[in-house]
């Protein structure tokens, strides 16, 4: 199984768990917009975006009493979490609140408790994608004031009679959502841009900044995005190694287990095996989300069409096809594979 995820930077995420009105935040990207009353709408609330951020503000919400609709242009939950591959929580395990340490219970309960989601040295919690997945749809499932559309992409808003009217497609059927209020919890900020709101991209200046570590000149530079792959283990007598990647050349990823850790660039190990570790998910499945002459790859694909961004993203899949190659045949792991 190959999933997207696509970052700006290395977000943290954060659960929504106070008030509706205060900010919910994706990958760096913010937007609530208030409105005024009306008999007319079809939703008090409309989150764009079905991803951890938007699934989470959209439950709290409806806990509210605040009738909410999410839509989302995938058929799964969690956006980073599950979707993107990324099926492992950032932050201090310690200090579980709110709907995350709800989240957390249940996997708990689905594994068998804690020391089962303790796989993989990136974090005290991983889990399978589906199954963060298929708990958050309970968790939605749950609320009765909430409804989820999925497979409905975001087309554009506008706003009239005091009202946000947001246009939206479900295959090639278009149709208009009037909503009180939106949140934008798309994974690059789509809706905000769409609104109007002023944004800017990449790195400032350092004379704006005033950090003797800010480059001279501001650019449009942001964090790598990764394909993420997650394989599984076949047992060592299995031969699951893919057809040889268009286009593969092992030297980028020569020095993938030269550093244990990412984070540790004067640290150098060298353990593959360590490096493999990293995401190892629950019932033997690993996450391949390595940064380090692994599986990163540069895009800027903030302001394409999104016509333009899946025919870049292609770029970014076959270099994580090429890296699960290089694993395969070079470093040994045949017997994995996704």
């Amino acid at each position: 199984m190959f999933s997207l995820k696509l970052l700006l930077f290395r977000p943290q995420i954060t659960f929504m768990t106070n008030k509706l009105r205060k900010a919910v935040r994706l990958s760096g990207w913010m937007l609530l917009i208030p409105v005024l009353l009306s008999a007319q709408q079809q939703a008090d609330l409309l989150i764009v975006g079905g991803g951890a951020s938007g699934t989470m503000a959209g439950i709290q919400a409806a806990r509210m009493g605040v009738k909410t609709l999410i839509v989302e242009e995938t058929t799964w939950l969690g956006g980073m979490l599950t979707s993107a591959g990324v099926a492992a929580i950032d932050g201090n395990h310690r200090m579980p609140s709110g709907l995350w340490g709800e989240f957390r219970n249940k996997l708990y309960d689905y594994y068998g408790g804690p020391q089962k989601v303790a796989t993989g040295w990136v974090s005290n919690t991983l889990f399978e994608p589906h199954v963060g997945n298929q708990l958050l749809r309970q968790m939605t499932s749950a609320e009765p004031n909430l409804r989820i559309d999925f497979n409905t992409r975001f087309v554009s808003l506008r706003r009239a009679g005091g009202l946000w009217t947001v246009t939206v497609k479900q295959g090639k059927q278009s149709m208009d959502i009037t909503a009180r209020l939106v949140i934008d919890a798309t994974e690059l900020g789509d809706v905000m841009a769409a609104a109007g709101a002023k944004y800017s991209i990449g790195m400032d200046s350092r004379d704006e900044t005033g950090e003797s570590f800010a480059p001279a000149a501001a650019n449009d530079i942001i964090q790598d995005l990764t394909y993420v792959a997650v394989l599984k283990d076949y047992g060592k007598g299995a031969n699951k190694t893919i057809p040889k990647p268009v286009g593969y050349d092992p030297v980028p990823f020569r020095r993938c287990c030269g550093i244990a850790d990412p984070a540790s660039y004067d640290a150098p190990k060298n353990n593959c095996d360590m490096m493999m570790g990293y995401g190892r998910l629950p019932n033997g499945k690993y996450m391949i989300n390595w940064p380090r002459h692994g599986n990163d790859y540069y895009l800027n694909i903030i302001e394409k069409t999104p016509a333009e961004r899946d025919e870049a993203l292609k770029a970014a899949k076959l270099h994580t096809l090429r890296f699960i190659y290089y694993l395969q045949t070079e470093l040994g792991f045949r017997h994995w594979a996704g």
